[in-house]
């Protein structure tokens, strides 16, 4: 008895009436698109896998098939329903049948419609439950509170390489001409490995040393969005030790990732704007500050000027004052000089009758003391008075000396610095601050704000017993 041997276009024949005979009409199918590919021709292929069963080799696929005439029908749904695509990784419920390609000898699912409400209510509910998952983990306002720096200049970017995202930021920063460090990291910002390759830019820019990161893209459909839906993209934002702005470039939908972000903005132009703007109000507050240390300086200066004028011009009037005492007082003597060698003259003359010898004598010997005398006053009245005008302007020349030594600028020149409060008074002891107050320390060449984050005043110090004269040396 021999054995039917069967062509191959017989049992291609019978696969495909077997199939036909299972499947005789169209039905409903539930999974998730991988290995989305578009054909040249206009032709959709694509497998549908078990939901969650992404990375699973060995799990069941069914190769899937919308031809063009069909898609764009498809296409159009989905974009009047919610601005979907179809898209790797996102789960769909689709109609169609079950086919056999003899060519290939494969059998496919020949797609003919979709049922759009199926994929929104999946990523609604997907987006509902790592809502609730972050909300109590205590995340969705976690990063929100991380401080974002004053200057933040070192800037961690993640976005795709070369994409109109990343050119857009770096144009926005680079116009600014502020010295911003940009630290990139290429990720995948849709499609199947977008999830991973975000979670791990954002890993890599947690080991450098940056002030803000922002994860941008441009605009796309609504399903382009799903990785930025992902738990694991959400944890990682919401946890990184700086702030993370995000600009996924859509003016409506809000990803999962814009609610766990330090900032959410509206575009990678957006974002790079709002750091511009942040360190543009931080130099127009520094500016602002120079210029009322500038003025508060011109008018101590200017205060300190006129107390030395007046100093000075007291001094002279000081001066005058008592030179002419002085000159009063010569006069004077010159005076009684004058009267007291015409008494004795004229007492002289009445006695010289009597003792003419004695009064002779008597009289050339006071005439010469009295001469002595006058030469000696007359001698010693410009000494007195050079003397005294010298002392007046040695002591005019201290006082001056004193101003000049005292003033701000010197005290500034020789590396000292002058610290105050935020009221603008001097501090002077470290008890007079308390943690967190910011102060303001003025150098010769400007002035730098901070603030107190360690105050220690020092040991007063111990009072020593007076010395005597009779104690050891």
């Amino acid at each position: 008895m021999s054995v039917h041997t069967w062509t191959v276009d017989e049992v291609c024949t019978g696969v495909r009436s077997a199939l036909e005979a299972t499947f005789p009409d169209e039905f409903w199918v539930r999974g998730e698109i991988q290995g989305l590919r578009k054909a040249p021709a206009g032709h959709v292929y694509f497998d549908l896998i078990e939901p969650g069963a992404t990375g699973r080799g060995q799990d069941s696929r069914l190769s899937t098939v919308a031809f063009r005439g069909p898609l764009r029908g498809i296409e159009a749904l989905l974009r009047k329903v919610g601005n979907l695509e179809l898209h790797d990784g996102i789960e769909v419920r689709v109609r169609g049948k079950v086919g056999f390609y003899p060519p290939q000898g494969r059998v496919q699912f020949m797609m003919s419609a979709i049922d759009p409400r199926h994929t929104l209510g999946q990523i609604s509910a997907d987006r509902d439950r790592v809502m609730r998952a972050l909300l109590s983990d205590g995340l969705l306002d976690r990063n929100a509170t991380v401080p974002m720096a004053a200057v933040p200049l070192r800037v961690g970017l993640v976005t795709s390489h070369d994409s109109a995202a990343y050119n857009d930021f770096i144009q926005e920063l680079t116009q600014s001409r502020f010295a911003f460090e940009v630290t990139f990291v290429d990720a995948r910002v849709q499609g199947a490995a977008a999830e991973d390759t975000l979670v791990a830019a954002l890993e890599v820019l947690r080991q450098r040393a940056v002030d803000v990161i922002a994860v941008v893209r441009g605009g796309g459909a609504k399903g382009d969005l799903l990785a930025f839906d992902r738990e694991s993209v959400a944890r990682a934002i919401a946890t990184s030790p700086v702030p993370v702005l995000v600009g996924i470039g859509h003016e409506i939908d809000r990803a999962v990732a814009d609610e766990v972000a330090h900032s959410s903005l509206k575009t990678p132009t957006a974002c790079a704007a709002a750091l511009v703007g942040r360190v543009n109000a931080f130099m127009q507050r520094l500016s602002d500050i120079a210029a009322t240390t500038a003025h508060q300086a011109e008018r101590s200066i200017r205060s300190r000027t006129e107390r030395l004028t007046s100093d000075i011009a007291r001094l002279q009037r000081a001066t005058a004052t008592t030179f002419t005492l002085r000159q009063r007082t010569l006069d004077n003597t010159r005076n009684a000089i004058n009267t007291a060698s015409r008494s004795a003259v004229s007492r002289a003359d009445h006695e010289v009758v009597d003792t003419a010898t004695r009064v002779a004598t008597s009289s050339k010997l006071l005439l010469a003391e009295a001469e002595r005398e006058v030469v000696r006053i007359s001698t010693q009245l410009p000494v007195n008075t050079a003397r005294a005008i010298g002392s007046a302007t040695t002591r005019l020349d201290a006082a001056s000396t004193l101003v000049r030594a005292v003033h701000p600028d010197r005290t500034l020149a020789r590396g000292y610095t002058i610290t105050r409060d935020g009221s603008g008074r001097a501090i002077v002891a470290a008890s007079a601050v308390m943690i967190g107050d910011m102060m303001v320390t003025s150098m010769i060449d400007g002035s730098v704000e901070s603030a107190v984050t360690n105050s220690t005043p020092a040991p007063l110090p111990t009072a020593q017993k007076p010395r005597t004269g009779n104690e050891d040396d």
